[in-house]
This record gives structure tokens, C-alpha cells and sequence, in this order.
């Protein structure tokens, strides 16, 4: 039974393991949906302020609204990209890792003790039953 009660602490832990790293995956493709949008509008933004600055010839009026529109936009579009192309790992994923490697490591050591137990019990046990059933048969003749 401690074979499948560490085996069945080890798959809880991978389970948690793959659901820490899914939330940490699934924050990042966020962070980074936003910062496409955001470079979109930028784009959309940037026309604009072409458009601006040839249609005024460099003019500062109707060019410094779009100017500063573009450079907000840009500016938060950075920003996500740069949360969202960071990757932690989050105190409670390493701690999920290292309850999964704890619970394998002792999983291997109950198979590798259930393995020697059973290949010297086998030989002993045939030996004793043997050397018992000998000794019961020799009774039953006398």
C-alpha cells in the first residue's frame, strides 16, 4: 500500500505542478495579447501622425495631440511586453517542484526496497517452505 500512497502524492504533485505552470503561461499570453493590441493601436496612431506631419509640414498644432497619443500608446505597449516576456516562477511553483521531486524520489526508494525485499524473500521463502514441508512429510510417515 505505501507504494501507491507515494505514487498517488507524486501525480498530486505533477498535477499541481502542470496547473502552476499553466496559470504562469496563461498570465504571460495575456500580458502579451495586450501588448499586441496595444502595438496595433500605435500603429493605427502612427499613420495618423505621419498623415499629421506631412498634410502640416511639421507643424507643432494639430501634429503634438497625435504626437503624444503615439507616444503613450508606445510607451504602454512597451511596458506589456515587457511583463509579459518576463517569466518567474512564482514561490508556489518551486514549491509544488519540490514536493514532486520529494514524492518521486521516495516512490523510487519504496520500489527499489519493495524489489530487494521480494528478490531475497523469494529464495529464502522456498527454502523455508522446504525445509517445513520436509519436515511435515517426514511426520506423516511415522
Amino acid at each position: 500500500m505505501r507504494i501507491f500512497e507515494v505514487g498517488k502524492t507524486a501525480a498530486h504533485a505533477e498535477v499541481e505542478l502542470l496547473q502552476r505552470k499553466a496559470m504562469r503561461l496563461g498570465r504571460q499570453i495575456a500580458l502579451l495579447v495586450v501588448a499586441a493590441l496595444m502595438g496595433f493601436f500605435s500603429l493605427i496612431t502612427g499613420h495618423a501622425l505621419l498623415w499629421a506631419i506631412f498634410r502640416y509640414e511639421f507643424g507643432f498644432g494639430p501634429v503634438l495631440a497625435p504626437g503624444a497619443v503615439f507616444g503613450t500608446d508606445i510607451f504602454v505597449a512597451l511596458v506589456f511586453l515587457f511583463f509579459g516576456r518576463r517569466s518567474f516562477i512564482l514561490p508556489s511553483e518551486i514549491e509544488a517542484h519540490l514536493r514532486r521531486d520529494r514524492a518521486i524520489n521516495e516512490l523510487k526508494q519504496t520500489l527499489t526496497i519493495f524489489s530487494v525485499a521480494s528478490a531475497v524473500t523469494g529464495p529464502l521463502s522456498r527454502f523455508a517452505g522446504r525445509k517445513v514441508w520436509g519436515v511435515m512429510s517426514r511426520r506423516n510417515r511415522s
